[in-house]
């Protein structure tokens, strides 16, 4: 990649294409998120963002370059508006907190929010849910 593709971001972003496996992945691992969520207990909404996350992140391999998904979601911040951009990375920074700060308790309404933020974001990308 050149100078000018480096500073202007050119090339951060592959083809709009997300393919018909990852669409049936997504779909499939959608239903246990709702599963987990109508259970609605603290540890089923934990493991609910945390697959969700990893949701989005699996359509984002499909439409974005980066070896992290912070660097695919990056890397697709022009899909998104930039208020919706960054409640999808408030989402995602949830998800990292729950899993690498021990004593982390999200509220009801944090860990609701940010999984309706990611399946947004999922559609947003073309997958619908």
């Amino acid at each position: 990649m050149g100078f000018w593709a480096t500073l202007f971001g050119f090339g951060s972003e592959r083809p709009y294409i997300i393919s018909a496996a990852t669409r049936e992945a997504v779909e499939r691992e959608w239903k246990n998120i709702d599963v987990l969520r109508k259970k609605g207990g603290p540890s089923q909404l934990r493991q609910a963002l945390i697959a969700a996350d990893k949701t989005l992140d699996n359509v984002l391999r499909d439409v974005a370059k980066g070896e992290t998904m912070a660097e695919r979601l990056k890397n697709s911040k022009t899909r998104f508006d930039v208020d919706f951009y960054q409640k999808i990375w408030s989402a995602h920074k949830t998800r990292n907190m729950l899993v690498h700060e021990s004593g982390y308790e999200p509220s009801y309404y944090i860990l609701e929010e940010a999984i309706d933020n990611l399946r947004l974001a999922i559609e947003k990308l073309g997958v619908s849910l």
